[in-house]
């Protein structure tokens, strides 16, 4: 998103419009360029809140700033000064951050009064990540990872991500800009041939992982700044090109104006003779209005014609980068039909103006709105009362905010001012999002410290359990509402040394391959399989603890360990093949994996392919869990609490199917091997008498609709421990 201040020669810009002209690094006014900045973000505006979708205006932005920024570095390289990066940056982050401190305070404030306590901690994530410009990693980080789908809804900071990537490339762009000036004196060549190169050089490279990176990851593509460097580089080789023509243009029109004249003196002599009169011919061709008017068109119909969201930021995003492009080389026409008639009315100056303000508190308003009512889209009427309202927010942080810290003389005067200005916004903004992080983890660490007195969990299911005598009733649940997103199981370590994947292993596992590290020679454990098995794995990371075992942890979202099976999921299939690989060479002592399939209507089948896996793995002396997989809940039952309280009969519901049916491997299981595979069961602990309530020994038993609590699964670790040895397995 970019917020390219209209700024005079001196002033670098600033990422999006502000009340001063907009210049070329010639310094000739655009105000075409200040009514586009307008027009994309209403663009913007009007696509999320009535189309839900996405419109390339924000690609614009990002065209536009790289623009306009190579323009400030050019003239100041034109008049013979130094490049300066240290006081670009301050000068710029003066402008960015204190709009967002306060945009990000107030919604944070917003997600407090409006969202549950579930959604506080990614949003203070969210929050610093905006502030610190890295947003848009922190999306990424959240996308890809399987285990952040307990958060619904999308974030009220999400928009942050275009800001996020447009400071990381403002941090960057200078210093490119300086190595082209460095390279210009040792080649001696002219520093806008090198730095012509080096941005096509940039927009080859990133425009290739664009592509590649849109077509095999496209949501994180989106997100990915070095799938969008191109769209700078382009806005930066306009930005040095476009001038240079407009100059060259500008000289054959004088000369030919020079020969017109001429000849239209001699004309007009040859015309009074005769008593005839010539009037002044048009400079202006209609092709360069039908021009102007078609970039706006591509501009306004991008949105509608493509899957934005879904296609961006591949090749396809040129189509409104070179909309905006053809608007800013057609330039100002002064014909009454050009399209520059219309970007220069008051209208679309204003809508610059607070442009950037609009682009920030517009998204905030809008998600908690609809996440407030329960709707998925605003209507009509709600919907223009959003756009006013954002409206008069805009206007209102343009004008209380970004104005008068933009134009401060005082900040303004010195580099180092202006960086202090933005350090006290940066420290104003983190202050209360860090502190509230570290009161919602203090008040789980207290919690957590009176655990067994108040929080027992799982252990009330014992027949012998006793209530502690410092019991507090009034406890509040673990994990708190606050930290629940946060609740998922894992390895303490990486794999290293022996337990490290080697090999064609390497790629796929060690990303995902941890250890809770015992002894050294330690037996080994290993735990395969899917993210419900993971977050039942909490208990066995206990019981390893205090066998003095080491436990390895193979775990990948929505993929069980099904080596001799071939599944539609290719990704799952090649996981369950490294696997099996990494169990042979490691030769563990025991592997737990699930060996059946739990449907949501409660039916259960079998895991694919165990019929012979298990009789393999047990083969090898290996001592094997064979764990029965746990029910799936009809809704996500933290939710239901939070709506109508953990007493309420509809958050706990009955099982469809009663516990008590035989497994359906129970043959299998039978048959496998003598000893060497145990049955583990659970099912009764998470739902006793066949009804999964959601709240037991004042631990909250599910994580969403799929998955444990790391909590709650830690709590069950005295009878998975006591089941275990039941079954025949040896720690």
């Amino acid at each position: 998103m970019s917020r390219s201040a209209t700024a005079p020669p001196r002033t670098p810009p600033s990422p999006l419009p502000a009340a001063p002209p907009t210049s070329t690094q010639a310094g000739r006014f655009r105000p075409e360029l200040h009514g586009l900045r307008g027009l994309a973000i209403g663009l913007v505006v009007l696509y999320h809140v009535w189309f839900d979708r996405v419109s390339g205006g924000v690609d614009v932005f990002l065209f536009l700033s790289s623009f306009l920024l190579v323009g400030t570095f050019l003239r100041r390289i034109d008049r013979g000064e130094r490049t300066r990066p240290a006081a670009y940056w301050g000068r710029t982050f003066k402008r960015l951050l204190p709009p967002t401190a306060v945009v990000s305070l107030a919604t944070l404030a917003g997600v407090y009064l409006i969202l549950p306590p579930e959604r506080w901690m990614p949003a203070l994530d969210d929050a610093i990540g905006s502030l610190l410009h890295v947003e848009n990693w922190v999306l990424i980080q959240r996308g890809v990872d399987y285990y952040a789908a307990a958060e619904t809804g999308p974030s009220a900071f999400q928009h942050f991500w275009s800001l996020s990537i447009q400071g990381q490339v403002f941090l960057a762009w200078p210093l490119l800009i300086a190595l082209g000036v460095l390279l210009a004196r040792v080649l001696r060549r002219s520093v806008r041939s090198v730095l012509a190169v080096l941005f096509a050089l940039v927009l080859v490279l990133s425009f290739a992982w664009s592509v590649h990176s849109t077509t095999t990851q496209q949501d994180i593509a989106y997100f990915d700044t070095f799938a969008r460097l191109w769209e700078f580089a382009a806005g930066s080789l306009l930005g040095l090109l476009l001038p240079a023509w407009e100059e060259r243009a500008a000289e054959r029109r004088h000369s030919r104006d020079q020969g017109q004249d001429r000849g239209q003196d001699r004309d007009r002599g040859q015309d009074r003779s005769r008593g005839r009169h010539r009037g002044p011919a048009s400079a202006v061709s209609p092709w360069r209005v039908l021009a102007g008017w078609a970039g706006i068109v591509g501009l306004v119909s991008c949105g509608l014609l493509i899957d934005v969201q879904g296609a961006f930021p591949g090749w396809i995003a040129a189509w409104p980068l070179a909309a905006a492009g053809l608007v800013l080389v057609v330039g100002t026409t002064g014909h009454r039909l050009g399209v520059d008639q219309l970007l220069a009315t008051g209208p679309a100056k204003v809508l610059g103006d607070i442009s950037y303000g609009l682009y920030l508190v517009h998204w905030p308003l809008l998600t908690l709105y609809l996440a407030h009512t329960g709707k998925q889209r605003a209507g009509v009427l709600d919907g223009l009362l959003l756009i006013l309202v954002s409206l008069a927010a805009a206007w209102l942080l343009t004008r209380l905010v970004d104005t008068p810290i933009r134009r401060w003389p005082w900040a303004s005067a010195k580099a180092w001012r202006s960086g202090a200005v933005a350090l006290t916004c940066l420290v104003l903004g983190l202050a209360p999002a860090l502190a509230a992080q570290q009161h919602l983890i203090a008040q789980q660490r207290e919690a957590e410290a009176r655990v067994v007195a108040d929080n027992p969990g799982a252990r009330v299911l014992d027949p012998d359990f006793t209530v502690h005598p410092d019991a507090d009733p009034s406890a509040e649940p673990l994990p708190t509402a606050a930290l629940m997103g946060s609740d998922w199981v894992s390895g303490e370590e990486e794999c290293t040394g022996d337990l490290a994947p080697q090999g064609q292993e390497k790629e796929r596992l060690d990303p995902i391959c941890r250890t809770v590290p015992g002894p050294e020679g330690a037996p080994v454990v290993v735990s395969v399989g899917n993210s419900r098995l993971e977050q039942f794995s909490a208990s066995l990371i206990e019981l390893a603890k205090k066998e003095g075992w080491t436990l390895v942890t193979l775990w990948k979202g929505g993929c069980a360990y099904t080596p001799d099976a071939t599944l539609e999921e290719p990704d799952c299939n090649g996981f369950s093949a490294d696997a099996k690989s990494y169990l042979e060479r490691i030769d563990a002592d025991a592997v737990a994996l699930n060996t059946t399939f739990m449907n949501r209507d409660g039916t259960e089948t079998i895991m694919p392919g165990m019929e012979t896996t298990l009789p393999q793995l047990a083969a090898t002396g290996t001592q094997v869990v064979a764990m029965r997989d746990l029910p799936r809940m009809p809704f996500d039952p933290p939710a239901c609490t939070a709506e109508k309280g953990a007493d309420d009969p509809d958050c706990a519901p009955p099982l469809a199917e009663p516990l008590q049916q035989e497994r359906p491997d129970a043959e299998l299981l039978a048959a496998a091997a003598d000893g060497a595979v145990v049955p583990l069961e659970v099912n009764d602990l998470v739902c006793p008498d066949d009804v999964c309530t959601p709240v037991i020994g004042n631990v909250v038993v599910s994580l969403d609709d799929d998955h444990l609590t790391g909590t709650y699964a830690a709590s069950m670790q005295d009878a998975v421990g006591a089941r275990l040895r039941d079954g025949g397995f040896r720690w």
